[in-house]
């Protein structure tokens, strides 16, 4: 399978993609501590904390409640599927641009829901505020997914950069690049939930969504303003790829 055009960007030391995927990372944890403290105890990313939740709903846990978890999943699903689907049908040259647009979607969505969390003490407008940011992660994942930058697809796959850094510790088997890039996506998932919890201390749910919206729409400045990438290297790259 042929490799986005956009990934030859991605082997060049200066390519700000690798650095934009682990800020985004921070912004993830930021929504998923935010999600879990502000709109009752449920991850808008990270989906295996919601079957956990959904759990603990089911078997009686105070404070948690089985409709918050559903409804995350679903609205993961359904980003995931409909950023997939019209990751089919780009043309491979559009790459860059898809992405960006991508983020630039989500951006739109991270305002709603800051402007729909400022209703006061609504049920349906705290699930309406769960069921958007969940869309805007399954968007973000299944675009990441596609561009397929070795070592950071992991923004989403927390556990499994914890169990690849720490076997190819022990295995001697990774690059010095593989190391320090999940690291990164472990110390930017941590970082930003800590910034999520200051920013809900500080600025309330509605803040919080604001401020992860900015953060979101400066990375979209920074990759379109970055030039296209050079299609006579996309093979060189995908090749490298395929055999690395």
């Amino acid at each position: 399978m042929q490799r986005p055009k956009f990934l030859s960007r991605a082997q060049a030391c200066k390519d700000p993609l690798p650095t934009v995927i682990v800020l985004l990372t921070v912004t993830g944890g930021m929504l998923d501590a935010i999600s879990f403290l502000g709109l009752g105890q449920v991850f808008v990313g990270m989906m295996t904390g919601n079957v956990i939740t959904f759990g603990f709903a089911l078997g009686g846990a105070p404070h948690f409640t089985e409709l918050a978890p559903v409804l995350a999943v679903l609205g993961f699903v359904a980003g995931v599927m409909s950023t997939a689907r019209a990751a089919r049908r780009r043309q491979e040259a559009d790459s860059s641009r898809w992405f960006t647009a991508v983020l630039l979607l989500e951006t739109t969505l991270l305002l709603t829901a800051a402007v729909i969390s400022t209703v006061p003490h609504a049920v349906a407008g705290r699930n309406t505020v769960v069921t958007v940011l969940a869309v805007t992660m399954g968007m973000r994942c299944a675009a990441l997914r596609s561009l397929a930058v070795p070592e950071l697809q992991a923004t989403f796959a927390l556990t499994g950069a914890l169990i690849a850094l720490l076997h190819d510790i022990c295995a001697g088997s990774a690059s010095s690049v593989q190391l320090l890039r999940r690291l990164g996506i472990i110390g930017a998932t941590c970082a930003g939930a800590a910034v999520g919890v200051t920013a809900m201390t500080h600025l309330g749910l509605s803040g919080a969504l604001g401020t992860v919206a900015l953060a979101v729409a400066a990375l979209v400045v920074v990759l379109h303003r970055q030039p296209a990438a050079d299609p006579a290297a996309a093979p060189a790259s995908a090749s490298a790829l395929r055999n690395g």
